[in-house]
């Protein structure tokens, strides 16, 4: 089944976004995940289409978000959709001029391609949040996109559309470098915002018990309106968990950085923590839980900014599957199973 696009209707926007949405010359977009940045970025790009006024281009940075954002708007404006690029491909394939470019995750991009970008449109408008960093080595900080667009008006989303508040407790807990502020706290526990906690499901380190306990959620969960993901921090846990589903006649679909394109995201889709950037899940399942503080420490590709990504893609469920009860996470903030 394919994934389930629920793009949030322009009326449900807050007054925030609204705003942002509507001011006429070039924006700035900031704020955590599940803040609505993407939201803003696609509405407005559809906006520019359904009026008229303005021929948009919104460029993202993964394959996996450039096939995401753009099922998402195609149910609203073909034309839109059709103008939905990866970055890079763009700058380097497709270059045209346009009334307004739109960057999504604008963090990601690395300060030499802005010179490319900057000479194709009048109004270039973007969101862009520095904790979700996934490449650090390419990036451009907030503050460095504020000095190269000084005149972009400026707007910080606050309210955490995505994430439960005790799936934000969790990730405090486990990552306390990030910064969540208070008010993000707030809103979720006035809004009623709650569900399940994170699950350490136990796995004594047997691999078997693991893959039994994948198939065993998604069966679970597994319907036409419910989307998952399996996250894994490197290719090679992506194709090992993408043919154990497989072969459990599940259909699922799975996105690596070697892959040249994603032709369908499936409802039921395993890829790497940068990979899922910008997208979300119903339930997010990360297998090998317990390699988290090793990954971190002696594996250069993995920060702890990929991790964060990966804990924020969950809207409802976070399972865990660990060999060992993680000792560095308080133990009030997830629950644990044991495996069979």
């Amino acid at each position: 089944m394919p994934y389930n696009f629920n793009l949030p209707i322009i009326t449900d926007l807050t007054t925030a976004q609204q705003s942002a949405l509507n001011d006429p010359g070039a924006i700035s977009v900031s704020g955590g995940p599940g803040t609505g940045k993407s939201v803003v970025s696609l509405w407005r790009h559809i906006r520019n289409y359904n009026i008229g006024t303005k021929r948009s281009l919104l460029l993202t940075y993964t394959v996996t978000l450039a096939k995401y954002l753009s099922s998402a708007v195609a149910d609203e404006n073909l034309e839109a959709s059709q103008n939905v690029k990866r970055t890079y491909y763009w700058i380097e394939h497709e270059q045209e001029d346009f009334d307004e470019i739109i960057i999504d995750e604008a963090q990601d991009v690395e300060p030499l391609k802005y010179k490319s970008i900057i000479n194709h449109a009048p109004i270039i408008s973007y969101g862009a949040d520095d904790q979700q960093i996934i490449f650090p080595e390419q990036c451009t900080k907030e503050i460095e996109l504020e000095r190269m667009f000084p005149h972009n008006e400026p707007y910080l989303l606050d309210e955490n559309f995505r994430n439960s508040l005790q799936i934000m407790r969790f990730v405090r807990s486990t990552l306390p470098g990030k910064l969540i502020t208070q008010t993000t706290f707030n809103i979720l526990l006035r809004k009623n915002r709650t569900g399940n906690k994170p699950i350490v499901l136990l796995t004594d380190g047997y691999s078997a018990k693991q893959d039994k306990g994948i198939i065993d959620i998604i069966n679970r969960f597994r319907s036409a309106n419910h989307n998952i993901a399996i996250l894994s921090p490197f290719k090679k846990g992506v194709n090992y968990f993408h043919d154990l589903i497989e072969r459990a006649k599940i259909p699922c679909s799975k996105y690596v950085n070697d892959d040249d394109d994603l032709p369908l995201i499936e409802n039921v889709h395993v890829t790497t923590f940068k990979s899922c950037k910008g997208t979300e899940f119903d339930t997010v399942i990360i297998p090998d839980f317990q390699k988290m503080k090793y990954n971190l420490r002696y594996m250069f590709v993995t920060e702890e900014n990929d991790y964060y990504v990966a804990f924020t893609r969950a809207k409802r469920n976070l399972f865990l599957l660990s060999s060992s009860v993680p000792g560095f996470i308080h133990s009030s903030t997830f629950d644990i199973e044991e495996l069979k």
